[in-house]
Formats: structure tokens, sequence, C-alpha cells
């Protein structure tokens, strides 16, 4: 096979490049959105051959400035993000299977999670994020990612490590128990959309994947990665910033 043949032959130039640890992996993705779009089209660049997509929206014309797999078709004909991405992103990668899976992550089995090498969230909203972080939490790495604006955070939960409900704080769970009323249903003026513009979700879901392949390569520098802390990303003024994150001791989580 000559040099420009293989797909991959540029990334398998890198020092100590593990290429069989990644195409195996077994990647769990939570929401299709900007993030998921992202963070998709970067795992099969890299030549990740097994993904599981979960998300139950539809595509819409907003959606359309900032997630590469979608169009206006998809759009107008209200077609479900998971499948939409799961379609096309085969379509461009051959030997990758990804299989979307619509419903909520809240409607999953408790069991469903174990099974994934790495998880992804790429979810716009709190409560759904720490149910996925209690389910990952000791079975399963979390890769965290959550933009608003020129804003963005990435946080990495191991398997004992601090996780995403240890940073939280007491002003997030006031938010999160205004948005239901008292009988569970979610009241949506209380959580209108986030601004967001496409580089700061190119930006954070290229971090986060880039944290994938920490997990999944032993040739890297362990002590690089981001477990148990949190990166802070402003776009307006080109900073980055990482925090430990403390494990609370009073967590439900852990």
């Amino acid at each position: 096979m000559g040099i420009d043949e293989d797909i991959l032959d540029r990334q398998k130039r890198i020092g100590n490049w593990q290429q069989e640890p990644i195409s195996k992996s077994n990647v769990l993705v939570v929401g299709a959105g900007a993030l998921g779009n992202e963070v998709v089209k970067s795992l099969l660049q890299l030549g990740v051959e097994k993904i599981t997509l979960i998300d139950y929206d539809i595509v819409v014309n907003a959606n359309l400035n900032r997630c590469v797999f979608f169009s206006l078709d998809d759009a107008k004909n209200k077609r479900l993000k998971a499948q939409v991405v799961s379609e096309k992103g085969m379509e461009l990668f051959a030997s990758a299977k990804i299989v979307p899976i619509i419903k909520k992550v809240e409607e999953l089995e408790e069991d469903f999670f174990s099974k994934f090498d790495v998880a992804f969230s790429c979810l716009d909203n709190l409560n759904a994020r720490l149910h996925l972080n209690a389910n990952c939490y000791g079975k399963t790495p979390l890769i965290d990612g959550g933009t608003t604006g020129f804003l963005g955070k990435v946080q990495v939960v191991g398997k004992e490590s601090s996780c995403i409900e240890c940073a939280i704080s007491k002003r997030d769970y006031k938010h999160l128990w205004e948005k239901y009323s008292c009988v569970g249903e979610v009241l949506d003026f209380i959580d209108p959309k986030m601004p967001a513009i496409s580089t700061t979700n190119s930006i954070i879901a290229a971090l986060q994947v880039n944290e994938f392949l920490k997990l999944r390569m032993d040739s890297l520098v362990k002590e690089n990665n981001l477990v148990g802390k949190y990166l802070l990303y402003d776009g307006r003024r080109n900073e980055f910033k990482i925090f430990a994150v403390e494990k609370r001791k009073d967590c439900p989580v852990h």
C-alpha cells in the first residue's frame, strides 16, 4: 500500500502512536447536536470503528450553522439527529459502524453504560449530564463537554476520580429544581436555548476527543490528562485554565 493510500497514514507517523486501541474502541456518544457532530466526526477521522449514538431530537434549521452532518433537507423533513449522523458518518467511513439509539439518556437501563470503553457527554442540559455521570461512574470513563457562546468546558471523570456532580454549585442545584414543575414536567421557559457558535463547539469537541486519545493509548503521558480536572476555555481572551476538582465528601454519586 502506498503512503497516500492509507487513510490513517499521517497520524500513524506520530511517535509511539498506537492505532489498534483507537480503532477497536467501543465508544458511547450521548447527544447528536453541535458537540456530538464534531465528536463523531473526529472519532471517525481517527479510525474509531464502533460508535453508539444516543439522541431523541430532530434536526431544525438553527442546528445547521454548527452541525457538519446536517442539511436543509434534514431539517425540512424533521429527521432524527442520531439517524442522520449515523447514516452520513458511515457513508464517509465505510469501516465504521454507528448505532443510533432514539431515546433520552434517562430511559436507558443502568447496565447499558458498562459495556463501553469511553463515553462522551455532548449534552446541553444539566439533568441529563448528571444522570449520565451517575451511571458511568465506576464503570466507564466519561469525557464531558459544554459550551455557551465563546466559553467552553471539558471535564474528564475516571473510574475513581472526582465527578461532574462534585463540581456543581448550590446555584446549579437550585436551577435544576426550578426547571421542573411539582408534577415533574419540564418547564422550558426556565431553560432557554444557549448562545452558540461553531468555533467554540469545534474547539471543545476537539479537546474532548484529544482526551480520549490519552485514555486509550498507553504511550501517551497519563499525568497530562484531565481526569479529575476541569478545563475552562475563553475564546474572547484566548485563555485556557485548568482546575483540579476535589471529590466532594457529600457527593451522592460516590
